[in-house]
């Protein structure tokens, strides 16, 4: 009979970043929104939500394009212009969820090494975990264009959990979306599902080891409010 998976027992922790540690759709909705008007289309509605969050860049911009009508001939200039104003914002509305400071504090505390794997480009990674205090918890940080073949490939876990030097089956890989789930499925790591992001219900189709609302909950801490 298997043992049980439990979280504190993890000797490792991978963690996905948009809509997992940080809520970051104002931002890149509104850059993706400027980008689209300064190239000579429509705005995007204040309410939009975006298809393909969890694509690799420029996937994200790509998806969005489809859905709107707009050519794309015109990628090269609203990638230009998408990374100019997302610069310009500096994840200033980009915020971590409630509970996720002090999950990382405890996991630290007791020596449990961290990583980060996300398709968002390594450099803007790094930008947005420096902006919000999180770089001193993470010894390993892989965007998309950090790995050859980014999720939902097995690539970037396999790659984290050895820079990590800890087999992917003594860890965990915390995320929103289905790929998330399908990365660590094809890299053998118990995938934790984070409720409360992006993600749909494509997620069901994939093995979950544990899943969770509120960073609270993995403390055992009441909910925040």
């Amino acid at each position: 009979m298997t043992a049980p998976f439990l979280l504190a027992d993890c000797k490792a922790i991978a963690f996905d970043l948009d809509g997992t540690l940080l809520d970051t759709m104002h931002d890149i909705r509104e850059s993706v929104s400027v980008a689209l008007r300064e190239c000579g289309h429509g705005a995007l509605p204040d309410n939009y939500l975006m298809p393909n969050l969890h694509g690799a860049f420029p996937a994200v911009l790509v998806a969005v394009m489809q859905d709107r009508n707009v050519p794309l001939s015109d990628l090269d200039a609203v990638i230009k212009a998408y990374t100019k104003h997302y610069a310009y914002l500096a994840h200033r509305n980009s915020q971590p969820y409630p509970g996720v400071m002090d999950f990382l504090g405890d996991c630290q505390s007791r020596g449990v090494k961290l990583a980060i794997c996300t398709n968002k480009l390594h450099a803007s990674a790094l930008k947005a975990l420096e902006q919000k205090g999180l770089t001193p918890y993470f010894s390993v940080v892989l965007g998309s264009d950090s790995v050859s073949r980014p999720k939902p490939d097995a690539e970037p876990l396999l790659k984290a959990f050895a820079a990590m030097g800890v087999p992917p089956e003594q860890g965990a890989y915390i995320g929103d979306t289905h790929v998330d789930a399908m990365s660590a499925h094809h890299a053998g790591v118990p995938f934790v599902w984070f409720r409360a992001g992006y993600g749909g219900e494509l997620v069901h189709e994939h093995p979950q080891a544990l899943a969770f609302d509120d960073y609270a909950e993995l403390l055992g801490l009441p909910e925040q409010v």
